[in-house]
């Protein structure tokens, strides 16, 4: 219980914080908290696959916001924007092997530095960048606040999906989920975050979001709260391959900002995609 009063805690100073950058400044000043937010997370993530490498963990966190400051500022539809996301990508393979092999250090090590230093711009560049263009719908649509209201729900999709699977877990409990990767996590778990992530679409098409169709919003967000969901056990799976419990220790009772957002990374991209494919808001 101290822990979830911790979370309530950091979630009642941070909210107001959150609401401001979104409704009351430009894209661009959510896009610089967002990349803000990456930065923590890239040096967290680096934290764990090159230890002993200081030197990797800022290239690597370089080259993930150089990707995510491209896809963030130019026209991601463009044919001309998009040969360049795909430059930067395809680079970054090339890169990570040379970085590597002209600084070895542990060689029985060398195969995951080489991989994450590659994986980590197209996992949380690109997850990152999809939070921020949710923001940037506005220049679409003519207003901000449904560039907002994007943003709003895919958090409240992800953090609402993270609460009501705790309550639904510790009340109910039953047959692990996956208890090899995530030994606390239960179905009973799961199907309480998919209600709490349709909670969050019925917020926002009753409240801050009446653009969004009801009955797409509740679809969208089952399909991203439950891909949310295995995108919080991937990352855990990802600090079990590497022994440790937590990211890191940046937010009081969530642990690391990469803790915070696994799930939120998938969500974003999720989201994103089915608005740009117009299917959300036409």
């Amino acid at each position: 219980m101290s822990n979830l009063g911790s979370r309530l805690l950091t979630a009642v100073v941070a909210a107001p914080l959150l609401l401001g950058l979104l409704y009351f400044l430009p894209w661009f000043a959510w896009g610089a908290f967002v990349a803000l937010a990456l930065t923590v997370a890239c040096l967290e993530f680096f934290a764990m696959t090159h230890p002993d490498d200081r030197l990797a963990r800022w290239v690597g966190t370089g080259f993930t916001l150089g990707l995510y400051a491209l896809l963030t500022t130019s026209d991601f539809g463009a044919r001309g924007a998009m040969g360049w996301v795909l430059l930067a990508l395809c680079a970054g393979v090339p890169l990570a092997l040379l970085y590597t092999l002209f600084r070895p250090l542990d060689q029985k090590s060398a195969m995951l530095r080489m991989a994450s230093l590659a994986l980590a711009p197209m996992y949380l560049g690109v997850g990152f960048a999809t939070n921020t263009l949710l923001a940037r719908v506005h220049d679409e649509m003519s207003t901000r606040r449904i560039g907002a209201g994007f943003v709003v729900f895919s958090l409240m999709v992800a953090w609402l999906s993270d609460t009501g699977g705790y309550f639904a877990g510790k009340g109910i409990g039953g047959p692990k989920l996956y208890p090899s990767i995530s030994p606390n996590k239960t179905w009973a778990g799961a199907i309480g975050g998919l209600g709490g992530s349709v909670g969050g679409a019925l917020l926002a098409h009753f409240w801050y979001l009446p653009e969004l169709p009801l009955g797409k919003g509740i679809a969208a967000a089952l399909i991203a709260g439950a891909l949310g969901q295995l995108g919080d056990l991937c990352e855990s799976l990802m600090k079990r391959s590497v022994g440790v419990k937590d990211s890191g220790g940046i937010l009081p009772g969530h642990g690391g900002m990469l803790d915070r957002v696994d799930a939120l990374l998938f969500v974003s991209a999720v989201l994103y995609a089915m608005q740009r494919a117009g299917w959300l808001i036409p």
